[in-house]
C-alpha cells in the first residue's frame, strides 16, 4: 500500500513539473518488443520465458527530454505481466545526426513504475514495484511521426520476478 501511495505521489509531482517545462511536442504511441522475464517458480527455481510483449505511451517530448507514461502486456507460457511505468529520456548529440529531414536522436534514460505478476505454476497473483533504465535511438521521419528503437531493462520488488529486458520498437504520433 505505502509503494502504491509514494509511486502517485512521485507521478502527480512529475507530471505538475513537467507541465511547466514540457511546452513543445506531445505523442501518443503504440509498441511492440521481444523481451526475457527471470521469474522463479513455486520452489524458487530460476526460469526465464522469451516472448512479445505488446504496449501503448503517452508522453512530451522537446529537443533535450523526454517523458513518457506506458503500459505493456506480456503473456508467453503461463506466465503473464502488466506492467505500468513512467520514464524519462534525454537526448544526446541531438544535432549531430540530422541527414535531409530525418533527424536521429540517441537517448539515455531511467523508468520508474508498477509491475502486476501472474503465473500458471502458481495461483496468486504478485504487484509491486519495477524500476530500471533504457537506451536507444528515435528518429522523426516526418514531422508527426517518430520511430524509437531501444533496449529496455527492469528490477522488480517482487519475489518471483527478477528482472526483464526488452527490444522494443516504437511508432509515435506526435501531436
Amino acid at each position: 500500500m505505502f509503494n502504491k501511495i509514494l509511486l502517485t505521489i512521485i507521478l502527480f509531482t512529475i507530471t505538475i513539473s513537467a507541465t511547466e517545462e514540457f511546452t513543445s511536442e506531445r505523442f501518443l504511441g503504440i509498441e511492440a518488443g521481444y523481451g526475457t522475464v527471470k521469474s522463479r517458480n513455486v520452489i524458487g527455481v530460476p526460469q526465464s520465458e522469451k516472448g512479445v510483449e505488446f504496449g501503448f505511451r503517452l508522453g512530451a517530448q522537446n529537443d533535450e527530454w523526454r517523458t513518457t507514461i506506458s503500459a505493456h502486456n506480456f503473456n508467453k507460457n503461463g506466465q503473464k505481466y502488466f506492467r505500468a511505468m513512467l520514464q524519462f529520456d534525454r537526448f544526446v548529440w541531438t544535432n549531430l545526426y540530422k541527414t535531409d529531414n530525418i533527424v536521429f536522436k540517441p537517448y539515455i534514460g531511467g523508468h520508474i513504475g508498477w509491475l502486476k505478476y501472474m503465473s500458471d505454476d502458481d495461483s496468486r497473483d504478485d504487484q509491486g514495484m519495477v524500476y530500471g533504465g533504457q537506451v536507444g535511438l528515435a528518429w522523426n521521419v516526418l514531422n508527426e511521426v517518430d520511430f524509437d528503437l531501444g533496449y529496455r531493462y527492469s528490477i522488480s520488488d517482487i519475489n518471483k520476478v527478477d528482472d526483464i529486458g526488452s527490444m522494443v520498437f516504437a511508432v509515435n504520433y506526435l501531436y
